[in-house]
């Protein structure tokens, strides 16, 4: 409803309702952003129009969008909205009398004025030109607002008013984001100037003070010379420092639900088309001769003449390509021929309501909005388990592994693991199937605090006759897991070498939820 462009995108529909369960924004292929012309042949008004449209009745138009919108949260909204420069700037167009002979640029990447006491003199986030003047372009990157056009232009990932003109209300101060040349802030360092703490940093003590003032201004300006190798903030560097969580810093963008999750996306998007646009405009640092079009010929056995010619090559380096994911299949599988077949598959899931999760949410966030803070304890806990797995050997001493993380359609983590242990601590008999797995359920006696984790996050159902409307049921009326599984007395070897887990029949019952 606020944001200046528009978006297009293909994304799940299914999962973005909130009636079929937990919200999540998951989209395929490119994301692109348009930016229409300031007035529309219609009266249905949106984005940037509706900023220049009818300045009288923002509320009324704004709620032309939905009817279960809260007209008091869309009037703060507005209200709030009246110190965004582009809006401030788009509004004062409509006093612009012949507003068609002139020429409307949005700057794309100029930064608001930020030294202290200066008051703006002129708009730093747009500019107006007039058509004599359209020879003379604006000396910034800049994009041309048409009055009536019927096509609408495409904002690129690397202007600055990308996430400003497509999320205000993150932004509502109208600051630029990422665009190319982003200068890093080096701090000099500081070095000690005394002679007895130059002993402990390898430098020699020496009673001309000039002297060692020569020296630790040499070692300075080394230091500063290797730094200033890479004086530009990359787009990954610049959105990994965006969303870090801080002690002393509240960081609001992190709090706005929905909204946080379109721009996490949007913006993993922006740092994946850099790197394919990197690639695609470097093919030279490739040693693709061999692949340039004839051997292709030859060794095809091609015969068409328009199939003929250079690809566009993705190097292996490049994650989740074909030749990355190719070569880790081939390490896989390298891994299995030497050391030989696996002995434990092991699936580790997050649980969302592990304690270092919910220390850091306030009380208006849902777990599903905050995919920055479920991934950061994941991945901590996921170190934690390979380093119990490979340093502290608690399934035996670990020839190889290997391991994979997905995602669930709710949007919680989780990961495969694959374990190949030595010879010796080989799973051969039941009883070593019995030391690390169990299919029982725990003493409550002896084990409460296990028993009841099991309880809760490790019962499958209810399906069958007590539930026939369960997901895992199938069109024949049976679990497609195959639940419930049949009672044993020990463990022993199944089907297709799949282990049935020692199960006894106890004659004890837990209720797990109620129906």
């Amino acid at each position: 409803m606020f944001a200046f462009i528009s978006l297009g995108v293909k994304y799940d529909k299914e999962l973005a309702q909130r009636t079929q369960g937990i919200y999540t924004f998951k989209v395929e292929g490119q994301m692109y952003h348009f930016l229409n012309s300031l007035t529309t042949t219609d009266n249905n008004a949106r984005n940037l129009q509706l900023y220049f449209y009818d300045n009288e009745n923002d509320i009324v138009n704004g709620m032309a969008f939905s009817e279960n919108l809260n007209r008091s949260v869309i009037a703060k909204l507005v209200d709030i909205l009246k110190i965004n420069p582009y809006s401030v700037f788009l509004k004062s167009l409509t006093h612009i009398p012949d507003l068609s002979n002139f020429y409307i640029a949005l700057k794309c990447d100029s930064a608001l004025d930020q030294r202290t006491y200066n008051l703006p003199s002129v708009s730093e986030v747009a500019a107006i030109w007039t058509d004599e003047e359209l020879d003379n372009p604006a000396s910034t990157p800049h994009i041309r607002v048409y009055t009536h056009s019927n096509t609408n232009q495409l904002v690129h990932y690397y202007y600055g008013c990308y996430d400003v003109l497509q999320y205000p209300l993150l932004f509502p101060y109208g600051e630029n984001g990422w665009h190319c040349g982003i200068q890093r802030v080096i701090q000099k360092a500081n070095f000690p100037r005394n002679s007895s703490s130059c002993k402990h940093q390898n430098i020699p003590s020496v009673s001309n003070m000039s002297s060692i003032d020569g020296l630790l201004d040499i070692e300075q300006e080394i230091l500063q010379k290797k730094r200033q190798k890479k004086n530009t903030v990359s787009c990954r560097e610049y959105y990994c420092y965006k969303l870090q969580i801080r002690d002393d810093e509240e960081n609001d963008t992190l709090h706005f639900g929905r909204v946080f999750q379109q721009f996490s996306v949007d913006q993993y998007i922006k740092v994946e088309t850099q790197r394919l646009n990197f690639l695609l405009f470097n093919q030279y640092l490739f040693r693709i001769e061999v692949l340039a079009g004839l051997i292709d010929l030859l060794r095809l056995g091609e015969r068409e003449a328009s199939n003929i010619g250079r690809k566009t090559f993705l190097p292996a380096s490049f994650t989740g390509g074909p030749r990355d994911m190719r070569r880790r299949y081939m390490d896989a599988i390298a891994l299995v021929q030497h050391f030989g077949k696996l002995d434990i598959f092991l699936t580790m899931t997050c649980n969302p309501s592990w304690p270092e999760i919910e220390d850091f949410l306030l009380p208006t966030d849902e777990i599903q909005n905050r995919p920055d803070l479920i991934n950061r304890v994941f991945k901590a806990k996921l170190e934690e388990l390979k380093s119990d797995i490979v340093k502290k050997s608690i399934f035996g001493k670990v020839a190889a592994f290997m391991y994979s993380i997905e995602f669930q359609k709710r949007g919680l983590p989780h990961a495969h693991f694959l374990v190949i242990l030595e010879n010796e601590y080989k799973l051969l008999t039941p009883e070593a199937y019995d030391r690390i797995v169990c299919a029982e359920l725990p003493n409550p006696d002896t084990n409460q605090y296990l028993h009841s984790l099991v309880i809760k996050h490790m019962m499958h159902g209810p399906c069958g006759t007590l539930n026939p409307t369960n997901s895992c049921m199938k069109k024949k009326g049976y679990c497609k897991f195959k639940y419930s599984k049949s009672y044993a007395n020990g463990t022993s070897k199944g089907q297709n070498s799949y282990p049935i887990y020692r199960r006894r029949d106890t004659g004890k019952f837990v209720k797990i939820r109620a129906q």
